[in-house]
């Protein structure tokens, strides 16, 4: 007897465990967008993989199996890489963000954030600075 609840207690957890290790199930409320077929590179370096990105109020709210989860649009990105948006470190732009807010070129190419202001910047600058190098607001000389 003993060994048939040691068996019923191992199939218990085994179940238990592979619930957990399931895919969760999508929300009932629609996604926005659902992007599938692509390849999903995640910014942390490992190797690409095959999955589903649903998105909602404009974040990502799942990734992974949502093949049957409702939606209002379906993107369909077979042959194409998806990623988060690339940092630009070495910036350029100071002068044609003030011309162009919206930096279109730079959002074509996938970048969603630049650094600027490597050693001096268009702005901000302290009242009354001038030329090169002067101090912005952290009081960081260049």
């Amino acid at each position: 007897m003993r060994h048939h609840r040691l068996t019923a207690g191992w199939i218990t957890a085994i179940l238990l465990a592979a619930g957990a290790f399931a895919a969760p199930r999508p929300a009932s409320r629609p996604f926005d967008i659902v992007i599938t077929g692509g390849r999903i590179y995640d910014g942390t370096g490992s190797p690409w993989y095959s999955g589903n990105i649903g998105i909602r109020n404009g974040r990502i709210a799942a990734i992974g199996n949502l093949r049957g989860a409702p939606r209002r649009r379906t993107i369909d990105a077979r042959g194409l890489a998806v990623a988060p948006g690339f940092i630009d470190m070495l910036d350029q732009s100071g002068r044609s963000i003030l011309r162009h807010p919206r930096l279109a070129s730079k959002i074509y190419q996938g970048i969603t954030t630049v650094v600027t202001g490597e050693g001096t910047s268009v702005a901000p600058r302290w009242p009354g600075a001038h030329g090169r190098g002067a101090a912005g607001p952290a009081g960081v000389g260049a």
